[in-house]
């Protein structure tokens, strides 16, 4: 059986701006980004490891480097495991998309037409394919420094999904991923674990219309789950009216998210559309939306349970169909 860690590289500066792709070899890990890795290397210390993968952009190397400090085994870095490398262009930008249109009309194939100076979609699957086709060689528990796009190329290949298949999957810095592989199939056991690193909390600010957000926030919820669900419950921030803005972004975000607790009905199918926030012990949460207050996009979480009882440690509210 091969066992495989999957980690998000540390926070960068240019994470903090909500930005994902790209292959400078500069950027580095913030303060920030620092005591991420060094909570995750304290996570991960009593694994016994075979290997340490690394993608060998500057903020993954930073982050292994953190890590082998504790576990002390040589790093290799592997360039099948670099962020997926938009270009000079933005490929969501409106110049992009037109160009796109003018060079498919043009004959050329969707493979080979590629962002101003990067990669298209395709290079990302097929070097992050031939590394995983590579992992199911190895034996024993190997530890994958790598980056957010690489990351869910991985899970979502380890599924057998094609390119228009996949999952949207949400990678926080420094989370953790696991995999197993055995018998000729990948089990996946845990993505976007990052509880290690929720300490590092930022201040907040607490809004001063706690109810008017929590109405608004249960409006929405329940227009987007009340067909589905035989139970709804809000918690966190916005249960016990500190629901606010923090001085930095946290785990991308930079104000409170809205938690739900979701008993749904029977056979019901998750919407492709809905991002996986993370799945841990056989629990799952979604992003399924986000709301605004005052100008500020809020991300709203579904996890699902099988009853209330599962949730001991954290206030929750119900929010009854009645309501509105």
């Amino acid at each position: 059986m091969v066992k495989i860690i999957l980690i998000r590289h540390g926070e960068t500066d240019f994470n903090k701006q909500d930005k994902e792709w790209g292959q400078g070899n500069e950027i580095p890990l913030n303060d920030w980004g620092v005591q991420q890795s060094e909570k995750l290397a304290k996570k991960i210390q009593e694994i016994k490891f075979e290997k340490i993968f690394s993608s060998d952009l500057k903020r993954a190397i930073q982050t292994a480097e953190i890590v082998r400090k504790t576990i002390g085994i040589p790093i290799i870095k592997d360039k099948r495991l670099r962020e997926y490398n938009p270009g000079e262009e933005d490929p969501s930008s409106e110049k992009w998309i037109e160009e796109y249109k003018r060079l498919l009309n043009s004959g050329i194939s969707k493979y080979d037409i590629r962002p101003f100076g990067g990669e298209n979609i395709w290079d990302l699957i097929k070097r992050t394919k031939s590394f995983l086709s590579d992992l199911e060689r190895e034996k024993g528990t190997i530890l994958i420094i790598s980056h957010s796009g690489v990351n869910s190329a991985l899970i979502n290949l380890s599924q057998g999904r094609e390119k228009n298949d996949f999952l949207s999957i949400k990678q926080d810095n420094a989370c953790i991923n696991i995999l197993e592989f055995s018998e000729g199939k990948w089990e996946i056991k845990t993505v976007n674990d990052s509880n290690h690193t929720t300490d590092l909390k930022p201040k907040k600010k607490n809004y001063e219309n706690q109810s008017e957000i929590k109405n608004t926030a249960k409006k929405y919820v329940l227009d987007k789950l009340a067909d589905i669900s035989e139970e709804i419950y809000l918690a966190g921030d916005i249960v016990n009216g500190e629901f606010g803005l923090y001085d930095r972004p946290y785990k991308r975000y930079k104000g409170s998210n809205i938690e739900t607790y979701v008993v749904l009905k029977k056979n019901i199918e998750i919407p492709k559309e809905w991002k996986i926030s993370e799945i841990n012990e056989g629990m799952k949460k979604y992003e399924i939306g986000k709301i605004n207050v005052d100008n500020l996009k809020h991300k709203v979480n579904m996890t699902i349970i099988q009853n209330i009882g599962e949730i001991q440690d954290e206030d929750k509210e119900k929010i009854l169909w009645t309501e509105f």
